[in-house]
């Protein structure tokens, strides 16, 4: 990811999605630290797809979700984005050519092997409403209680295995 000063502070992580085969998706996490920093992630997301051409698809997150599991990308595009407004399209833009949907047989929108359209999703609170999306903390339980049965066949289970 280029790290350009404004955004040193800006970026926490970045993964290169194996659900886009290490090229075509990528997962952004920012950090917003004041009003000003709102709209950075686009520009974030715009020198990415600037930079990697190989990539078609943006999910950009804030610093509390984990860019490693697909569950809480998944949460967070289910719970911070609209699509009227959080979702940005790029047409007629060089792409893979190894990626099937980007060829003119796919859509009559593609003019040649290997154009895209790049799509960046805002996953990300908006600055004025943090105080909104607070994640709730989860107390820590001991589930046995609850299925003793179920603990005692695991458990029996887990010592046969280890004994093989």
């Amino acid at each position: 990811m280029p790290s350009r000063p404004p955004f040193r502070a800006f970026y926490q992580n970045v993964y290169a999605h194996t659900a886009g085969g290490g090229k075509f998706l990528g997962i952004l996490q920012v950090k917003k630290r004041q009003p000003a920093d709102e709209g950075r992630q686009g520009q974030a997301a715009l020198l990415a797809l600037a930079t990697y051409s190989e990539l078609k698809n943006i999910i950009l997150v804030d610093e509390d979700v984990d860019i490693f599991d697909s569950d809480d990308i998944l949460w967070a595009m289910t719970t911070r984005m609209q699509g009227d407004v959080s979702i940005t399209t790029i047409p007629g833009i060089r792409g893979h050519q190894l990626d099937p949907s980007q060829t003119p047989e796919y859509s009559p929108s593609i003019r040649g092997n290997g154009i895209s359209c790049k799509t960046i999703f805002d996953c990300t609170v908006p600055w004025a409403l943090k105080s909104h999306f607070e994640r709730a903390p989860f107390a820590d339980v001991d589930p046995r209680p609850f299925a003793p049965e179920y603990f005692a066949r695991w458990k029996k289970t887990r010592v046969a295995q280890n004994k093989q």
